[in-house]
């Protein structure tokens, strides 16, 4: 009976181990929602790409559960990472908290399979728990991606958890427990090894991008102390300005628009606020614009065409929640951008 309880009590240890894992998944989640928006530009599609990199989102959980090796773990990760990036302003709101549970609990079931940490049951832990969240986001936000579009994204998610999950959590956990760094029940029995560099040299190598990518991010993208209520109208204009709705002093319209996105879908209701092309009129744009950039605090964009704006009477600027959305009642939903920091005349 001791036995039985030890597997699922934790201790100290265990208790730190999960909270700087999640913290470390839950901060680093919107740099990997910001990858998947480059991948989906890459490719050309609104979405769906960017399922390639959904696989590190349970890293955190599978690493966590190869260390401790006690059930539970995995979903404990999920759940305070999932808390970490609804605190930290993820896009998905309080959802999130409960797709990251979902997913460790999947990481869970999946290494109770075997009682050893192989690469074959982190793989495949790995790959369902990242697709579960292509289907969690269809099943709450009501989406109606077509079936076939479904299944691709679900595939997608497969290989990227079977690798940037599955495989990625096996190799750092070898090579955690070569290094001496870390140090699991089941370990303390084999006799310790030297690490070899040169074997574990594609997830360093995945590490070093990562981390180049996340610098970057961090420092030229994202901006966690931009005001959520003020957008900054600049690029090809004459008088660059900060737009906030309590000191806007023109018209304001009232539309009705249904938001028809990739992973969710709000139904049709009204929305208020004056409209883009009167923000950026106000800064008064250089004869040879074209474009406009609408960018999130996240570094998530669209690009809009100047001369559509002009004649677009469903495009507008509200306030939601304390930030500025962007309402794009003629377009799909990836051109409705949440938290709105900066507008580029272009």
């Amino acid at each position: 009976m001791n036995t039985t309880s030890a597997r699922f009590r934790f201790d100290l240890r265990d208790l730190v181990l999960i909270a700087l894992l999640s913290a470390v998944g839950g901060v680093l989640s919107t740099y990997i929602g910001y990858l998947g928006n480059l991948i989906n530009r890459l490719f050309g599609v609104p979405f769906g790409a960017g399922q390639l990199i959904a696989g590190v989102h349970v890293l955190w959980p599978l690493l966590a559960r190869a260390i401790i090796r006690k059930f539970g773990s995995g979903t404990m990760t999920g759940l305070i990472k999932g808390l970490v990036e609804f605190l930290s302003g993820g896009t998905h709101g309080i959802v999130i908290v409960l797709v990251s549970v979902i997913e460790g609990l999947f990481v869970d079931v999946g290494m109770s399979m075997s009682s050893r940490c192989s690469l074959g049951v982190m793989m495949l832990s790995g790959a369902v728990a990242s697709a579960t969240n292509v289907f969690l986001f269809q099943a709450i936000y009501f989406a109606n991606i077509p079936l076939a579009v479904l299944l691709g994204m679900a595939s997608l998610a497969l290989i990227s958890g079977a690798f940037f999950g599955g495989y990625l959590a096996w190799d750092l956990h070898g090579l955690l427990c070569a290094s001496n760094l870390v140090r699991s029940d089941s370990d303390a029995r084999q006799p310790t090894k030297k690490a070899v560099w040169r074997k574990h040299r594609i997830t360093l190598l995945v590490i070093l991008v990562g981390l180049a990518g996340a610098v970057y991010y961090y420092v030229e993208v994202y901006d966690p102390f931009a005001a959520p209520g003020a957008v900054s109208i600049e690029g090809s204009v004459l008088s660059p300005y900060v737009y906030r709705p309590s000191e806007w002093d023109g018209s304001v319209v009232t539309i009705i628009a249904e938001l028809r996105g990739s992973t969710m879908t709000i139904p049709a209701c009204e929305y208020s606020g004056p409209l883009l092309r009167e923000i950026v009129v106000r800064a008064t744009p250089e004869d040879r614009v074209t474009t406009l950039r609408v960018i999130s605090s996240d570094g998530y964009e669209v690009e809009l065409e100047w001369d559509a704006v002009l004649g677009d009477e469903e495009l507008l600027l509200t306030l939601e929640d304390d930030s500025i959305r962007l309402v794009a009642g003629s377009y799909d939903g990836t051109y409705w951008v949440q938290r709105v920091r900066r507008i580029v005349v272009r």
